[in-house]
């Protein structure tokens, strides 16, 4: 992961804030320069339409891209004190310009919205544990019956052999053998019962109006024991 997307992951950006800040329009995006270190480096930040930030780091006196800042291990004070003054500054455009976001992927945070839209219910991060700190539960107000869970998970847990990690939806759904079958995106309940549950990987393999159903039988089977059932 490189530095930016990892200071602006589980964000998204408010434009017209950009352009007050500073971005300009450039090509199908927008671009934002400054100095920093005393004027030493200029940072160069691009902003696409996808709200992807990606960022080039130039040293004024060669004119040429400061690499160093991209090791996995900065070897000595100067490098390190070149890229934690870069990830300062990353950190200030993202107050200035950026939204926080619960979850990763932009499909994930479009179910979230969509969820809270129809029910005013939004995530719960019930464990304090790293490994589980990001995971969102969607729960029924009244039997606080999980309905569903937002959890980045490793593709192997689900693919055996894929690499990489994934954001999934666990709903609980009437026939799980018929849902896997019909769409690619969906798989064995990932850390819930297999039989009663499916994850899909909120990856935009499949739209959201093709996995809303499938949240909303998920919602009514939480409602049963509710006093509106």
């Amino acid at each position: 992961m490189s530095i930016e997307s990892d200071i602006f992951q589980r964000c998204r950006p408010d434009i017209e804030q950009c352009l007050t800040y500073g971005f300009r329009p450039a090509g199908d995006g927008w671009r934002y320069e400054t100095a920093f270190m005393d004027g030493a480096f200029q940072a160069v930040l691009t902003l696409d339409q996808q709200g992807q930030v990606a960022g080039t780091v130039i040293d004024t006196m060669t004119g040429e891209e400061y690499l160093p800042l991209r090791a996995a291990n900065p070897a000595g004070n100067y490098v390190y004190g070149v890229r934690h003054a870069y990830e300062e500054l990353l950190e200030q455009v993202k107050v200035a310009c950026f939204i926080s976001m619960p979850f990763a992927s932009r499909q994930a945070n479009r179910i979230c919205t969509m969820i809270q839209d129809a029910w005013g219910d939004a995530p719960k991060f019930l464990w304090k544990k790293k490994a589980f700190s990001e995971y969102g539960v969607f729960r029924h107000p009244v039997t606080q019956k999980w309905y569903g869970i937002i959890m980045p998970v490793p593709w192997e847990k689900i693919v055996p052999g894929r690499d990489g990690q994934v954001e999934v939806l666990d709903v609980k759904v009437g026939d799980v053998v018929t849902r896997i079958a019909e769409h690619d995106a969906c798989y064995l309940g990932y850390h819930m019962n297999k039989k009663y549950w499916i994850s899909i990987a909120l990856d935009d393999t499949m739209p959201d109006d093709a996995i809303w159903p499938m949240i909303v039988e998920s919602h009514a089977f939480s409602e049963k024991g509710s006093k509106r059932t």
